[in-house]
């Protein structure tokens, strides 16, 4: 299950563990949303079995984040080929 997150509200932390369950999780980081590429929310990625994360590059650089070495940073092309090959894609 892939999830487009575009905010950097941690209460979504709760949401991903409630919407994904027991599927393998994968998250795709946009706009505000690349603040959690960071180190400092790793852990609790591993926590709720966060399989990949992807964070996109313009992003990252806009805002001058330094990302995990568990994070991938990914152009607008890898985003789309990311959104269609996966089932099931939710937004938060």
């Amino acid at each position: 299950m892939l999830f487009f997150v575009n905010k950097s509200n941690p209460s979504l932390l709760k949401r991903f563990a409630l919407v994904g369950g027991d599927e393998d999780k994968i998250l795709l980081l946009v706009g505000d949303g690349v603040s959690f590429a960071a180190e400092y929310w790793q852990d609790q990625f591993e926590e709720l079995d966060v399989e990949e994360i992807y964070a996109e590059n313009e992003a990252v650089q806009a805002r001058n984040i330094a990302v995990s070495a568990n994070c991938k940073t990914v152009n607008y092309d890898q985003i789309a080929d990311l959104i269609f090959d996966e089932e099931q894609v939710v937004s938060l």
